[in-house]
């Protein structure tokens, strides 16, 4: 039977009891990165994988974002030196998975089951022994016994060979002196090593903590940032600067694994989670006053801002003098102290040999993962492509914005979006759908998208307009939104570059459109018969010229911005870039629309070279157009509150109507109904009484969510 130490440690949870938070989304790729990160950091005990353990996916229990063996093989890979499990229920792992676990060389497996059940856990104690693991009992909501029950069911399952049994504070409901008498209990019974596990739902995991410890318990469970299912965990930072300061815990880098919670783990957290400086100051018992003065002196001599707190308050914990600080700073700066975190590289592969299927099945996996880790939508943009397709094309990109996670999907006939929208429904949140009318795309895609997608969104979009939005956004930002009077010429003369032309010329640029060399005249409707220049309209600086022509090089020599958009065919070649100003900005809003030759030489004369990016103005429209359903669902409408008429996002009411900010929920009164679509703030007396019982009502729901139904 292993030996623990007789001194506490840290059983790292974040991975394992942290997924419940995220949806049970970490990545094999994200458990092989802080797996290892908690081992360089010092930490001994590391537990994985799904929150309800072995085989917890296949039963239902919530489809993790990896299997249990990529779980596994991550972090076998991952961990050298430190002992790494799993949890094992009954009823939900089976014996082939812990035999599975085994062929990995997992360290260890924490059995468990509710406190009222423990004979379940028999069999697969046995067993577990028998495959060689390091074996703990949880006992899990063991508040359900009593402390004299608790301490005989230590002793049974120690007998049955558990090395560990871990007292569960599930609920977080206990205190201090429960945590006290049922490790009292427990010992008396038996001399099985004890272990504690808690949870914050009445803010004193910490304090059961550090009660466990102090009554014997070898094995603590802790988690970065307190990440944890329910009101969370134990925070493992604020744990281990708590210990060190009893002395305990000096294999562990405290900094380094603040740096790690904050990292890695604080951005899935939203704005709950343990700032690394509040942590510090509480340690070093250093005023916050004094933050900006000390992080100053950090900038200027570039060393930890951490660092320096405590060297500062091991001298003085009442102020901050600047000799004081200038002189430590330079002490430090001197000593170079080393960081100690290391990450390797770990990647799980796309695999280019994968079929469109798998490759598609992969990228939708890891765009939930994303985006549950994030707290954003998942989407997916399904684009028509203008050329046939034998099979659809699954970009290995995968874009973020702030509030949507997006892949891509290229497609060219009925078949192959029928495929893709069948493997995507219900496991993203959005299908963004390109409805562009292209020679070789389905004439009714959207049609075909409203049949199949049941449980996932679809938006819609024309790839063609938001083509043009990207260039003109481009182009805008290079001019850092100024364009009076700019020179911009447009290579290019067919419906989407004459419409990004009129959007430069509307915003006061000197616009040129350059004809396709070899155009004929019913090619470019709006060119003039016989002349070579033309200006298309009166009240807009808009020209169109022959590109061959001599006033073609003229033009180019003057833009400062030309954007190369043919009809078909590159064409812009090495002639025509001899013609480019210096340093002008030279766009290929076509992708090879740009030949060679013509790179070569505009690279020669100093220009500035780039292609269109489609994303900002994709994400743009996606993030619009999703806004506008969830405004559209959950505002717009007629309903009443109180037996008050009410009406919110652009519905019509009649006269007296109280309008509110939405039909679903709402949360202010923005006026009453004129009847004719207009607002009204000034209120008759029955309408200010309507009003008034319209406020009361939203006042009484958002108060008590629970009792009206209207709890997110």
């Amino acid at each position: 039977m292993p030996t623990f130490d007789a001194s506490p440690d840290i059983l790292e949870v974040t991975l394992r009891d942290g997924s419940y938070l995220i949806d049970f989304q970490f990545t094999a790729e994200d458990t092989a990165n802080i797996a290892a990160a908690l081992e360089s950091v010092g930490f001994r005990w590391i537990e994985v994988g799904h929150g309800l353990g072995l085989n917890a996916s296949q039963s239902g229990k919530g489809t993790a974002a990896a299997t249990d063996e990529e779980y596994l093989d991550a972090a076998s890979h991952a961990l050298q030196r430190a002992k790494w499990g799993m949890f094992f229920i009954p009823g939900i792992g089976r014996e082939e998975d812990l035999r599975l676990a085994a062929k990995y060389g997992m360290s260890f497996v924490r059995v468990g089951t509710n406190v009222t059940e423990a004979a379940q856990a028999e069999p697969y104690i046995a067993l577990a022994k028998d495959l060689g693991f390091i074996v703990s009992y949880n006992a899990m909501k063991s508040y359900a016994a009593s402390p004299a029950e608790f301490g005989k069911i230590v002793a049974e399952v120690h007998a049955w060979g558990a090395d560990i049994a871990c007292l569960v504070d599930s609920a977080g409901s206990m205190d201090p002196d429960a945590v006290a008498a049922y490790f009292r209990a427990a010992k008396g019974e038996s001399s099985s090593p004890l272990g504690f596990h808690g949870h914050d739902n009445l803010s004193l995991a910490m304090a059961n903590t550090l009660r466990a410890i102090e009554e014997g318990a070898v094995l603590v469970d802790s988690s970065l940032q307190g990440m944890g299912r329910s009101a969370g965990n134990t925070v493992t930072e604020v744990l281990v600067a708590i210990l060190q300061r009893r002395g305990l815990l000096s294999h562990i880098d405290l900094k380094a694994s603040m740096d790690v919670g904050q990292g890695l783990i604080q951005p899935l957290l939203g704005k709950r989670g343990v700032d690394p400086m509040a942590v510090t100051s509480g340690l070093a018992k250093f005023h916050s006053s004094f933050t900006s003065k000390v992080q100053r002196y950090a900038n200027k001599h570039q060393i930890d801002v951490r660092d320096l707190i405590v060297r500062l308050c091991e001298e003085d914990q009442v102020s901050a003098p600047d000799d004081l600080l200038e002189r430590l700073s330079h002490e430090l700066a001197t000593l170079k102290i080393p960081r100690v975190l290391s990450i390797p590289a770990f990647r799980v592969e796309w695999g280019k040999d994968k079929t469109p299927i798998a490759a598609l099945d992969l990228l939708l996996k890891e765009l939930r993962a994303r985006a549950v880790k994030s707290g954003k939508f998942s989407a997916l943009n399904v684009v028509i492509s203008g050329t046939p397709r034998t099979e659809f094309a699954v970009s290995g990109n995968i874009h973020s914005t702030q509030s949507h996670v997006v892949g891509s999907v290229e497609l060219s006939d009925a078949p192959q979006l029928e495929a893709v929208l069948k493997t995507a429904d219900g496991r993203i949140d959005v299908v963004l759908l390109d409805v562009d009318r292209k020679p070789f795309g389905p004439p009714n895609s959207a049609e075909i998208a409203r049949g199949i997608l049941d449980k996932t969104a679809l938006l819609t979009y024309l790839d063609s307009r938001v083509w043009v939005e990207a260039v003109e956004d481009q182009v805008v930002r290079l001019l850092h939104e100024v364009l009076n009077g700019s020179e911009i010429v447009i290579a290019g003369d067919h419906p989407r570059s004459r419409f990004l032309a009129l959007r430069f010329a509307e915003r006061s640029a000197h616009v040129t459109l350059l004809k396709d060399p070899g155009a004929k005249e019913s090619e470019s409707p709006s060119a003039p018969a016989r002349n070579s220049s033309h200006e298309v309209t009166t009240d807009l600086q808009l020209t169109q010229i022959d590109a061959a022509s001599p006033q073609a090089r003229e033009i180019l020599a003057s833009a400062g911005i030309v954007v190369v958009w043919p009809a078909n065919a590159p064409w812009f070649d090495r002639n025509l870039s001899q013609s480019l100003s210096p340093n002008a900005y030279v766009l290929d809003a076509g992708i090879g629309a740009i030949l060679p030759d013509a790179i070569d030489e505009a690279r020669r004369r100093g220009c500035l070279l780039l292609r269109v990016n489609i994303w900002p103005a994709l994400t743009g429209a996606l993030s619009a157009a999703h806004e506008s359903l969830i405004k559209t669902n959950d505002a717009f409408g007629w309903d009443t509150v109180d037996g008050i008429p009410i009406v919110a996002g652009g519905a019509m009411g009649n006269s007296g109507d109280v309008i509110v900010d939405a039909v679903r929920h709402p949360t202010r009164i923005i006026g009453v109904c004129d009847g004719h679509g207009g607002v009204r703030f000034r209120y008759t007396e029955s309408e200010a009484e309507c009003v008034r019982r319209v406020q009361a009502e939203i006042n009484r729901r958002l108060v008590a969510p629970q009792l009206t139904g209207t709890a997110s």
